[in-house]
């Protein structure tokens, strides 16, 4: 392998999986777009975090995310890892050519759909410096973890949805899988009171269907959950649902889609730095989703990481 060729990290199961056929056509395809690469394909969950923190450790200049958000997450993870351990070390440029079930943060970074045209972008375009989130949460068996996120951070009834989407068929695509998914799980979704402090101010009650810190602007194959984010501001938009029934939910969930949410009751938006959550009652189990994964529960903290990636879009 050479430093000076792109390290193109595969996720096989992104999308619905490779076939070998498959795998030759868009392997193919962004090489086309790309040039010269090498290939690194993910084996297990965090694998990419691994290969991207080796590629980065190595000296690589580029690192391409090949999958969707939940990839590209755990490659930034691998990426920052490196820049810890080697912290004079150029920081190496990440690159996305999107291919998921959901496929938010190719929203928010406008990035084509077209497979040669996003690996034209991640070899053409020049790198622009982004924010991330940091979450630390508690994971199912008690302990606290800390993972950046670079699109969406969210608690609740979004989280519940994103674990049933996760599992569900995407053969009619992201955006039909999801909707599957909040029909489902509202059924017997309970709304949570959480204690909210806000850039330390004093804690603050709120009984909330969920809640969202945006660094980009898209979650749930296209909501638009944080329409006002934006990925270079030095912080976070927190976006709060309130205590909304089943019904109220879906007559509603197209300006979800639309970003226009903002104006109905009971929806809080503010921008920070920092959130503390806290569900009020101690025995509630309350998701956390982070960039369409779900890796623990409530009590969370969710900060912003202002400047901290380098990306080509």
């Amino acid at each position: 392998m050479s430093r000076e060729r792109p390290l193109v990290i595969v996720n096989p199961k992104a999308g619905g999986g490779f076939s070998e056929r498959k795998t030759a056509r868009l392997i193919g395809a962004v090489s086309e777009g790309l040039g010269e690469v090498d290939l690194a394909f993910t084996e297990a969950p965090r694998h990419a975090t691994a290969l991207a923190r080796a590629a980065a450790l190595d000296g690589r200049t580029l690192v391409v995310a090949f999958g969707g958000d939940g990839t590209v997450s755990e490659v930034v993870a691998g990426l920052l890892e490196a820049r810890e351990v080697q912290d004079h070390a150029p920081a190496t440029e990440l690159a996305i050519v999107p291919r998921g079930t959901g496929g938010d943060l190719r929203r928010t970074l406008e990035l084509p759909h077209d497979i040669v045209e996003a690996a034209r972008h991640a070899r053409d375009r020049a790198a622009r410096t982004i924010d991330l989130g940091r979450a630390t949460f508690t994971t199912a068996d008690g302990t606290s973890e800390t993972r950046p996120f670079v699109n969406v951070a969210s608690f609740g009834f979004s989280s519940a949805v994103a674990a049933r989407a996760n599992e569900s068929s995407k053969s009619f695509g992201p955006k039909v899988a999801f909707l599957g998914a909040v029909v489902r799980t509202l059924a017997g979704y309970q709304n949570t009171e959480v204690s909210l402090e806000i850039d330390g101010a004093p804690p603050l009650r709120r009984k909330v269907m969920l809640g969202a810190l945006g660094n980009g602007r898209f979650f749930g194959g296209g909501m638009q959950i944080c329409p006002d984010a934006k990925l270079d501001s030095g912080a976070l938009s927190f976006v709060t649902v309130g205590d909304f029934s089943p019904a109220y939910t879906l007559t509603h969930i197209h300006r979800l889609f639309a970003g226009t949410h903002l104006s109905l009751p009971d929806v809080h938006a503010s921008v920070v730095r920092a959130v503390r959550v806290t569900p009020v009652d101690p025995q509630a189990r309350v998701p956390v989703e982070l960039d369409g994964e779900t890796p623990g529960y409530l009590p969370a903290t969710f900060e912003i990481v202002p400047a901290a990636l380098r990306v080509r879009f």
